[in-house]
């Protein structure tokens, strides 16, 4: 395999205007990583298993859980193993990723897909009553335009937590709030489809936004994994990273303790690539709804051809 070109994420300052921030990054889609744009923020400093106990422990929440320390589970043999949950008071979750052997530590996480913290749907705002004091230690991003908001979510783990290679089909984009803790983050472009070698639709596997591709050992048979450009950066505590929509992404975290908190929010202007063009297929076919082997066959075959792209000589 040829080796990975690697571009670091730029890092601007936290004063740095919205309106450059815009410009130069959210426009033009490029990520970037605002240094202590979350310094301000209620929560910096004080969100830590204590406070979040005091807050929050008695909440009754739902969270993945992995036979390893990636999420989810693509590592496992079955289905139900790959989406394994579990359930309890949040006070629970926070021993279990705090505590322990460190492996043990990575095999829970809470992300927001369990329960979000705030929802609009047609111009409605609706919070999580009980979880409203996490949404309350964060402040809305400057960059992001608080009318285009869709939805926000928290994010509790431990050390050594993979997320596996995926991109948000809902496409919006993405500012992720560290409050506590430290993650190291890859970013692939959304032109890289073919590269990322989604799991394909009617496959087996319903996770159609996520990559068959295991980063941390990655298998001979995805060579033109190589061949894509992977934008790398550490987000610590404090720091807002931006992540534009469609963009595809895989984190470590490194913090004893990980809190974060992303806003989503719908794009002005919609950049056209192959992977939203790609999701605009599996969304219709969602609709549609066809069944049968054959329908599930076909379907297999266009996914695969969306995915490889055009070919030279076509």
């Amino acid at each position: 395999m040829s080796a990975m070109s690697t571009v670091e994420i730029e890092r601007v300052d936290a004063h740095t205007a919205p309106a450059e921030i815009a410009t130069r990054f959210v426009d033009p889609a490029i990520p970037v990583i605002v240094e202590g744009a979350g310094r301000g923020m209620p929560g910096f400093g004080r969100v830590d298993r204590a406070y979040l106990e005091a807050k929050l422990g008695r909440v009754e929440i739902g969270w993945k859980t992995s036979s390893s320390h990636v999420h989810p589970d693509f590592r496992a043999r079955t289905i139900p193993e790959m989406f394994a949950r579990g359930t309890g008071t949040l006070a629970e979750l926070l021993e279990r990723i705090t505590e322990g052997p460190p492996g043990e530590r990575a095999r829970r996480i809470f992300t927001g897909d369990e329960r979000f913290l705030l929802r609009r749907r047609e111009g409605e705002v609706t919070v999580d009553p009980e979880l409203a004091p996490l949404l309350d230690e964060v402040t809305l991003p400057s960059f992001v335009p608080e009318d285009r908001l869709y939805t926000a979510w928290g994010w509790l783990s431990g050390a050594g937590v993979r997320t596996w290679l995926h991109y948000d089909n809902n496409g919006c984009h993405n500012a992720n709030v560290q409050l506590t803790g430290e993650k190291s983050c890859e970013l692939f472009a959304p032109d890289d489809l073919a590269a990322m070698a989604p799991f394909l639709l009617g496959g087996g596997n319903p996770a159609t936004n996520c990559s068959r591709i295991d980063v941390e050992r990655v298998d001979a048979a995805f060579a033109s994994f190589g061949s894509a450009r992977r934008w790398r950066g550490t987000l610590r505590a404090g720091d807002v990273l931006f992540i534009p929509a469609w963009w595809w992404h895989t984190f470590r975290h490194g913090g004893a303790l990980n809190v974060n908190v992303n806003f989503w929010w719908k794009p002005v202007r919609p950049l056209p690539s192959a992977t939203a063009e790609r999701q605009a297929f599996l969304d219709a076919a969602a609709r549609v709804k066809p069944e049968g082997a054959e329908a599930s066959a076909l379907l297999r075959r266009l996914d695969e051809a969306l995915v490889a792209g055009p070919r030279s000589g076509a």
